[in-house]
């Protein structure tokens, strides 16, 4: 199992140039890649000017297909070989982020900058590239003919070595969170929990909270643990939810500084007023498609954790102020049921999905991997009802 911050290996391999001149003095290469190491192996490549900056992916298609032509002529074609598990680092351009995923991110998972695929090479794969354009450049210069190697086994076996590293060493390293976007997919690997899929640009934050945060509550519940403190853990997940939404409307909307304020400092336990900040201020409905019942309970809900979190289960005051609950008497310790708690989780989750959904209106996920996604799901669900 990797590690968090895990050194991980160039998956090696050599590049060779063959140069040679041909009857009119006409220099040209010819650039073969071999690999023999058994791991992963997934290539690219990028135009760069011969003093080695990069200025262009180049779409590599099947064989027989052509390359896009470079957009400046004289570029040189650069083949960058994945890590030995298939995948590639990233910096931002922007912000320097560090993550990795597959080859061509469109968009940084930390502050959704979006920039052309070949502005997101990590810094190591930028000296490897100058490396590789040096090495072609001063082949083709020195008059010789023959084949001259870069030798990327010999990277790869310098992961968490002694001795001295190679000028264009590459390695990557895994960060905290792994995940597969629901969306399109694609493989991300990023600081921290929350973020952007790189490739689409849409948040984790929904698969996060319903596929791991409630699910993990509902197994607690159905084990033995208290409803009460369930129903706490629950509120102060949405919580955190809503802060992570709140923190990118922040960053990407232009906001009064009292409003940033309430936004960035302010805790979210108050669903009424959740519902009323982000339905007046971003046409965000958090209750949208639900009935007023469910409303009406789950704002109980959340004045009932009040009650948990501050008066050890004793009603308050407050709680017969806000709730208009008759039921319950003042002093009077109240409980959940594990039902209950368990319809409050599935409300949530309605919740959840609608501010995802009206997130995404304001800032629409990249279409062209979601929609290669959805049609490589059609074919292989077709495939299978043929093959039943």
């Amino acid at each position: 199992m990797v590690q968090e911050f895990e050194e991980i290996g160039h998956s090696g391999g050599q590049i060779i140039f063959d140069v040679r001149t041909n009857t009119e003095g006409r220099r040209s290469y010819q650039i073969t890649f071999t690999s023999s190491r058994p791991v992963p192996v997934v290539m690219s490549a990028v135009y760069a000017l011969p003093q080695g900056e990069p200025v262009d992916t180049i779409q590599l298609g099947g064989i027989g297909q052509p390359w896009n032509p470079p957009p400046i002529p004289g570029c040189f074609p650069v083949f960058i070989a994945s890590d030995s598990h298939g995948k590639f680092g990233h910096n931002c351009p922007q912000c320097k982020g560090y993550w990795r995923s597959g080859p061509w991110p469109s968009m940084c998972p930390y502050c959704a900058t979006t920039a052309p695929d070949h502005q997101f090479l990590s810094e190591a794969q930028l000296r490897y590239v100058h490396h590789y354009c040096e090495v072609l450049s001063n082949a083709l210069d020195s008059g010789a003919d023959g084949k001259v190697v870069i030798d990327m086994d010999v990277v790869a076996d310098a992961v968490r070595g002694a001795g001295e590293k190679p000028a264009f060493y590459v390695s990557e390293q895994s960060q905290q969170r792994k995940f597969t976007c629901q969306a399109c997919g694609q493989f991300n690997d990023i600081l921290g929990r929350f973020g952007y899929c790189s490739a689409c640009g849409t948040r984790n934050d929904l698969a996060d909270f319903e596929g791991q945060v409630v699910e993990t509550i509902r197994g607690r519940l159905n084990d033995g643990t208290t409803p009460e403190d369930c129903l706490r853990d629950a509120v102060a997940s949405f919580d955190s939810f809503m802060a992570q939404i709140a923190k990118q409307l922040v960053a990407l909307v232009p906001l009064t500084e009292r409003r940033k304020s309430r936004l960035s400092k302010q805790r979210f336990y108050d669903v009424e007023e959740i519902q009323t900040t982000f339905k007046n201020w971003f046409d965000i409905d958090v209750f949208a498609g639900m009935k007023e019942e469910e409303v009406r309970s789950v704002a109980r809900m959340f004045y009932r954790r009040h009650v948990y979190e501050h008066t050890g289960g004793e009603v308050d005051q407050k709680y017969l102020d806000d709730t208009g609950d008759t039921t319950v008497r003042l002093k009077q310790r109240i409980h959940e049921t594990k039902q209950d708690v368990h319809s409050f989780l599935g409300s949530l989750v309605k919740m959840a999905r609608n501010v995802h959904r009206m997130f995404h209106e304001l800032f629409p996920p990249i279409p062209d991997p979601v929609k290669a996604y959805e049609d490589k799901k059609a074919r292989m669900a077709k495939h299978g009802k043929a093959h039943s």
